[in-house]
């Protein structure tokens, strides 16, 4: 198997139906199991959407603690597991992530090449509200402020091995290309009354990967405009690297790294992004720099596979030295 390629992972929603979107999950193809096991040295990008159905909850919530692929046999060198993600993230509202709004999960994890038969995601902390009010939450969860479990939810395997998702002809390998895979989650069908007078609920999530589509690409570059200079912040002038550019689609806001050239590149799924930039920055000596820049143009639209141009012409930049 050849080498390592970044990954990165969001969430989204597409339709009428609820998701979670993981985007670039490998710079790395994805193709069906039964294909060559082979791979490329080629850069690829995968993008993993989740969806739901409406069902008898109000509010679904999950924190996400693990992300991982799982390998298919011994005799591959990514049969074991491949953590992408091990920070926990806040809560997710699976209800809430609606009109292709979603929030990222991963970026820039290195993925081996090669065969994987499964995705995992360890959560070990959720509750739902019924369209009653009542709230079923995991046993010693810490709950957002104002919020009181009423009874208890169970999520067999949740924290231990994760939740599985069911892959497209029982695995994917990872090659040279890019790609998005839409992950249907069933809400509608993953949360439910235990068996018995208990009075628990249970979670059983009912995930199933389908298609697969190409992610796309926004570039560009960055530059003062005529008359602007970079000021010295921070104890040195400022660098052009030092501006962060951002495509914000719903509630996500995916940044762009730009190199010391003033060029930028970043892999999204998808979509119709507003094209912003993070407006201050602070420095260890405790200057603070603003900056106000144009972009041109102000959105992008990528389709499957494609591209958008945007550059930035940086219109201010003032510093304000601590005190």
């Amino acid at each position: 198997m050849a080498g390592t390629s970044p990954a990165a992972i969001l969430i989204r929603e597409a339709s009428m139906k609820r998701s979670i979107l993981l985007l670039p999950l490998a710079a790395l193809a994805l193709a069906a199991c039964g294909d060559s096991g082979t791979s490329a040295n080629g850069p690829a990008r995968v993008s993993i959407r989740l969806h739901d159905a409406p069902g008898d909850l109000k509010e679904a919530w999950v924190r996400v603690e693990q992300v991982s692929l799982q390998g298919t046999s011994s005799a591959d060198s990514t049969s074991g597991k491949v953590v992408l993600m091990d920070t926990p993230t806040g809560w997710l509202s699976l209800t809430q992530l609606t009109g292709g709004n979603f929030a990222t999960l991963v970026n820039d994890a290195q993925v081996p090449a090669g065969t994987y038969s499964q995705l995992r995601f360890v959560v070990c902390d959720a509750y739902v509200v019924t369209q009653s009010g009542a709230v079923y939450a995991t046993q010693g969860t810490a709950l957002p402020a104002g919020v009181t479990a009423t009874g208890t939810l169970q999520v067999p395997s949740g924290c231990q091995s994760g939740l599985k998702v069911k892959l497209p002809g029982g695995g994917v390998t990872l090659e040279s290309g890019a790609s998005v895979m839409a992950v249907d989650f069933d809400v509608s069908q993953s949360f439910g009354h235990q068996a018995g007078a208990s009075g628990k609920w249970v979670m059983h999530p009912v995930m199933t990967a389908t298609s697969l589509t190409f992610s796309a690409t926004i570039s560009g570059t960055v530059s003062p405009a005529a008359g602007v200079t970079l000021p010295t912040c921070g104890g040195a002038v400022v660098p052009i690297s030092q501006f962060v550019p951002r495509a914000v689609a719903g509630v996500d806001s995916i940044s762009g790294a730009v190199q010391p050239g003033g060029t930028y590149s970043m892999t999204v799924a998808p979509n119709t992004y507003a094209m912003t930039y993070a407006p201050a920055y602070s420095f260890t000596n405790g200057d603070s720099l603003t900056v106000a820049a144009t972009p041109s143009p102000a959105t992008a639209t990528v389709a499957s596979a494609g591209s958008a141009t945007v550059n930035y012409s940086i219109t201010s930049a003032t510093c304000k030295p601590h005190a």
